[in-house]
């Protein structure tokens, strides 16, 4: 006479891994359901400091990654930029002068622009912004 094996009775092996770890559903479900940077962070204040110096006074810099190694796109002049191939996180770092501020926006041209960001640095993701205005 042949077993029947009830497959919902049986432990999975991600489930019995977690739990070895002391891990419980709820936890990885908490886990996965928190949301991700989708705002922008603030940077720590040692790598700030690393991206000011990277980046020229009265400048708008957009780094390669979320980290202020790399050559940044630098923006100087006030008005609208588009952007071109930027996508994922990137370090934005505002070193505008004067409390100038920057506002990044979904559409070319400058329309329909998020919250303004003042002088410091944010790690933001830029897939979805295709232009960012720099304003006095």
């Amino acid at each position: 006479m042949r077993k029947t094996i009830h497959h919902a009775a049986r432990p999975t092996r991600l489930r019995g891994a977690l739990l070895s770890c002391g891990v419980t559903a709820l936890a990885v479900l908490a886990a996965l359901s928190a949301p991700a940077a989708a705002t922008t962070g603030q940077v720590p204040a040692m790598e700030m400091e690393r991206a000011r110096a990277g980046c020229p006074s009265g400048h708008v810099c957009i780094y390669p990654d979320a980290t202020p190694n790399g050559n940044p796109d630098t923006y100087f002049r006030y008005g609208a930029h588009n952007l071109r191939n930027v996508f994922g996180d990137r370090l934005v770092v505002n070193n505008q002068t004067g409390g100038a501020g920057l506002r990044l926006c979904a559409a070319y041209g400058g329309q329909n622009c998020g919250a303004r960001l003042g002088p410091g640095g944010y790690v933001v993701n830029l897939s979805p912004v295709n232009s960012i205005l720099l304003e006095p």
